[in-house]
């Protein structure tokens, strides 16, 4: 009875530890934002940017839906004729000493065959890294 008892409170410990390590590295985090982008849920993937910190409610609600809109109407189309996004993958990533910001690098494969590398800034905001929007 005891092994049980052990073994079921060493069960929960575990899950208790992985539900408050909430603070997942910038490239999983590309990778859950990247995943967004190849289903066409752009509504998910504009709530891991970053938007300007103290803008009012109603200006960031503003901000998303324009972008949500510019993505469905032109990067999906620019999407379609590559054959679609097909994978997104990590190739590095260099976290600041501060260990709030990043650079992740990724390679965009699309459904023709061509690939496409580049970087992506992120910022890590309450525990959570978002991507960030370089002006």
């Amino acid at each position: 009875m005891k092994k049980v008892f052990y073994f079921s409170l060493m069960v929960m410990a575990m899950f208790v530890m992985t539900a408050c390590s909430s603070s997942s590295s910038p490239g999983d985090a590309m990778k859950k934002y990247g995943s967004y982008l190849i289903k066409g849920d752009y509504e998910k993937f504009v709530d891991g940017l970053a938007f300007e910190e103290g803008a009012t409610p109603e200006k960031l609600k503003e901000q998303k839906e324009g972008l949500v809109s510019m993505l469905k109407e032109k990067v999906s189309k620019e999407y379609e004729k590559m054959g679609g996004l097909k994978s997104i993958e990590v190739l590095s990533e260099e976290i600041s000493a501060d260990g709030n910001t990043a650079t992740v690098k990724i390679k965009q494969t699309y459904g023709n065959g061509e690939t496409q590398e580049g970087s992506q800034s992120m910022v890590k905001r309450d525990g959570k890294w978002l991507m960030s929007i370089d002006k």
